[in-house]
This record gives structure tokens, C-alpha cells and sequence, in this order.
């Protein structure tokens, strides 16, 4: 038999820590996932350590590191949002009381490991090295939802660079743990404590979160793909961005129904609430759109369609408080007819507007809110080689932009934009977006008429560089 090849020592231990699905204090547990793509040198060892402390102490004694970097976003409240911190543990300070340790314990088994109580227990039992570093970061935003806010995103280069220089100098080639002249610490193993009621479930809830905001994300790929496809006589195209960085489905979504005779639905809407439940609630909202627009001809008519969505809401709550936008449009005659169900006023950019115009009728109170009073339905006839935009709030207002900054921001930059519609939303959402501190998602759709029967005499050429 042959024997086992000794266990080299890890040079470097670098643990990030957070608590999933709590926005900026998951930090720490998202930017190991880009460290990883990273190259490091050999004996570095990068991980996720965002589990109950105890297994974080047997991955310690497993490991035996060298040096140890922690990494984690925690509320001190003593510095700005996106402040970066970086000490060494001093040894002289007093480990934490018993009652500390044990509630550092207790919560990491229900899903809430962060920086701190692995520091709390890890200080107790004598699980770090001497050589530990933490690098931690002031969260700017706490609340609950997928990825972290854009505040954070941009300290991650200096963090990398703190990393780099704490890495350099520590990737000796270190003896083997099993030659005899390597003293071996032997640290005491806390005991298991006991489970608190409910700790799996809440930790199989996250997981049930997470794995549900990947398939929306999957989703609204395909629903891209399938608008790309093409109905005739439109040239159709769509955006959306959650708000977050590495999330890749929000509560605001866009849509594109081919109805019946050759018209075509299309859509915005914006789900109450941020992170995985809207994302959840968007994705059974869309299907009910869809289900809505095909079944008995509701999708010809944004009042019929809207009321079958108020009346879903009142009986399952399903969409209560979602702000939609609806048009119908037949590409033959450019006739289109809309609902605002409490959404921002669609845009027409043409020759008949050439610098843009917002269509401010048939505005309404959001899903579910409207009690017998009906929804007031909008006309308008799109000219050919016109362009329609469909937005949500989120593309031009946040805590910082009033909302007429940006729609005025909107409509220059789609008057100056180009005429293609797919280039028009990546130039609208660049122009946007570039000054604006986003807080919430975005969803855009533009529809363009590329064909029509009925032309508008003596309007003026759309833009020069048509």
C-alpha cells in the first residue's frame, strides 16, 4: 500500500463571512466567490467559511494556516457606508464572556455566521494564528434581498489590494505537519452545542430563496432570446438590471405577447418589495399576464387585462401593489391602446416627436388598489419609425434624483440616442444610469414600428442619422 503523502501546512487562509440574503452583511461570503477567480499562489487557500462557528474551528485545525485574513461587511456604526477597515487581532485584548460565545453559537447554527461571532468563538478557543488580519467594511445598505448595493462594489478593488499586500511574503514552502520537528499546536474542540429549533429550516428556507432567483434569472434570459425572435412588423428589444451587484433577477420585469390578428402586448411592471420574494412574485405575475392575454382575447384590451390582474390580487394577493404598464399595438395601422396601472408615463420618440414625448393619460392606482372605478384606457397612433419606451421608476429616480430629473435625463437621451431599438436601450440605460445612485431595479422595453399601412404626412424625418 502506498502511503499517504504528508499534509503540507496552508501558508495563507483568506475567509470571507456573511449572512445570505442580507443585502451588503453578505459581502464578505460574495466577494470570495470573484477572489476565487483570482490567481494565488500555491499554499493560499480562499473560502467561504459563512457556517456554524464550529465547523469553522475544524476547518482551522484542518488547515493549521500560517496566516489568517477575514473578510466580512460589519455595522460598527462608527464610519461611513463603504468605509474600509483593516487591523491585526491584538492578543492582549480579553476574550468575549461565556454568554457571548455561546450566543455566537447559537446564531451561526440558524444561518446567521458572520465576521463577528466566528471572532468571538475563535478568540475563546485559541483557533486563530497569531499572524490574523481582518478586513472589514461598513455595509450601506442591511436590508433583506440578493447581492450587495453599488457602494460596496466599489471598495472591492482596494480590498484586493489590502489582500495582495497581506498575501506577499507569505507563501514560503512550510514543512510538513507530520515532520517531527514542526511543533503542533493542539487547540481544545468546542463541544457540539445543542441545536436551536427551526435552524434547518431556516437555513433550507435560504436555500429555497436563492435557488428560486436563479431561475428567474434563467428565465428572463429566455424571455429575451424569445423577443429577439422578432413579430412582424416590430422591432422589439428589453432591459432589465436588478438592483444589486451579482444578482441576476429583481421584481421588475418587461414582456412581449403576440395576441391574435397580429397585434402585440407588451409590458412593464414592477413587483412591490426587492431581493428573491419579488423575484418569485414577478415570475408567477408574468405567467398570469401571459395566461391572461391569450385566454378569451383579454390581451386585445389593456382594461380587460389589468381587471383580470385587480381581480387576482383582491382574491389571492398575488400582485397587490405591482405598477404595470400595458400596451397593445397593431404594427398594420400603428394604432395602440394603454393602461398605466400606477407605472411611469411611456415615451414616444419619432417623427412626430423628435424630441420626445410622454404619454401622461390613463393613469390609474397600482394592482389591486382600484375598487369599481375601472381603469381609464389611453390611444395613441405610433408613426412609422417610431419608437415606444416602457420603464420603471427605477431607471429614473432613486433617494438622491428627484423623478422629473430623470425623465427629463430619459427623454433627451432617447431623442439623441440611435434608431435601432436594441442600441437605443443599452444607450438610454448608459445615459441613465451614469449619474444616477441607483437604489432600486430597472425595467425597459422598446417597441419600434418598422411597418405600417398608415403613414403621417409631412412629419419631419426622424433623426439625422437614421
Amino acid at each position: 500500500m502506498t502511503a499517504a503523502r504528508p499534509t503540507r501546512r496552508c501558508s495563507a487562509l483568506v475567509a470571507g463571512f456573511g449572512r445570505p440574503g442580507m443585502r451588503d452583511l453578505d459581502f464578505g461570503r460574495q466577494l470570495v466567490d470573484y477572489l476565487q477567480q483570482l490567481e494565488w499562489p500555491d499554499g493560499v487557500v480562499v473560502e467561504d467559511l459563512s457556517c456554524a462557528v464550529p465547523l469553522v474551528l475544524d476547518r482551522l485545525q484542518e488547515l493549521r494556516p500560517a496566516k489568517v485574513v477575514l473578510l466580512g461587511a460589519v455595522a460598527r456604526d462608527l464610519d461611513p457606508p463603504a468605509t474600509v477597515r483593516r487591523y491585526r487581532l491584538d492578543g492582549t485584548t480579553p476574550p468575549p464572556a461565556p454568554e457571548e460565545v455561546q450566543r455566537s453559537i447559537e446564531e451561526s447554527l440558524t444561518g446567521l455566521a458572520d465576521l463577528d461571532h466566528t471572532l468571538a468563538v475563535c478568540r475563546h478557543w485559541g483557533g486563530l494564528p497569531a499572524d490574523t488580519v481582518v478586513i472589514e467594511v461598513e455595509p450601506a445598505e442591511a436590508s433583506f434581498g440578493l447581492g450587495f448595493s453599488e457602494d460596496l462594489a466599489a471598495c472591492i478593488d482596494p480590498i484586493v489590494t489590502l489582500l495582495r499586500e497581506e498575501i506577499d511574503g507569505e507563501t514560503a514552502d512550510l514543512p510538513a505537519l507530520e515532520d517531527p520537528d514542526v511543533e503542533r499546536r493542539q487547540e481544545p474542540r468546542p463541544a457540539e452545542p445543542q441545536r436551536l429549533n427551526g435552524a434547518v429550516d431556516a437555513l433550507l428556507a435560504y436555500a429555497d430563496h436563492h435557488a428560486e432567483a436563479r431561475r428567474q434569472g434563467r428565465r428572463g434570459a429566455a424571455l429575451v432570446e424569445d423577443m429577439a425572435s422578432g413579430i412582424a412588423g416590430v422591432s422589439l428589444a428589453g432591459r432589465a438590471r436588478p438592483w444589486g451587484v451579482f444578482v441576476q433577477s429583481g421584481g421588475d420585469w418587461f414582456d412581449a405577447v403576440p395576441l391574435p390578428g397580429g397585434a402585440v402586448g407588451i409590458l412593464v411592471g414592477d413587483v412591490a418589495g426587492r431581493g428573491v420574494e419579488a423575484a418569485a412574485a414577478m415570475g408567477d405575475l408574468r405567467a398570469a399576464v401571459r395566461a391572461y392575454a391569450v385566454i378569451d382575447g383579454d390581451g386585445d384590451s389593456p382594461t380587460r387585462l389589468v381587471a383580470q390582474l385587480d381581480r387576482l390580487a383582491a382574491a389571492t394577493g398575488l400582485g397587490k401593489g405591482t405598477r404595470l404598464t400595458y400596451v397593445v399595438l397593431d404594427p398594420s395601422t400603428g394604432e395602440a391602446r394603454f393602461v398605466n396601472a400606477g407605472g411611469c408615463p411611456p415615451l414616444v420618440v419619432g417623427p412626430d416627436a423628435p424630441h420626445g414625448r410622454f404619454l401622461d393619460g390613463a393613469v390609474s392606482a397600482p394592482l389591486g388598489d382600484v375598487s369599481g372605478a375601472g381603469r381609464p384606457e389611453g390611444t395613441l397612433r405610433l408613426a412609422p419609425q417610431s419608437t415606444l419606451l416602457l420603464f420603471t421608476d427605477g431607471l429614473v429616480e432613486s433617494r438622491k434624483t428627484p423623478r422629473p430629473t430623470g425623465m427629463e435625463r430619459l427623454r433627451k437621451a432617447a431623442a439623441e440616442g440611435p434608431c435601432d431599438v436594441d442600441q437605443l436601450c443599452d444607450h438610454v440605460l448608459r445615459s441613465c444610469t451614469a449619474e444616477l445612485r441607483r437604489d432600486d431595479d430597472i425595467a425597459l422595453a422598446g417597441v419600434r414600428l418598422v411597418a405600417a399601412a398608415v403613414t403621417s404626412p409631412g412629419a419631419p424625418s426622424h433623426r439625422s442619422h437614421h
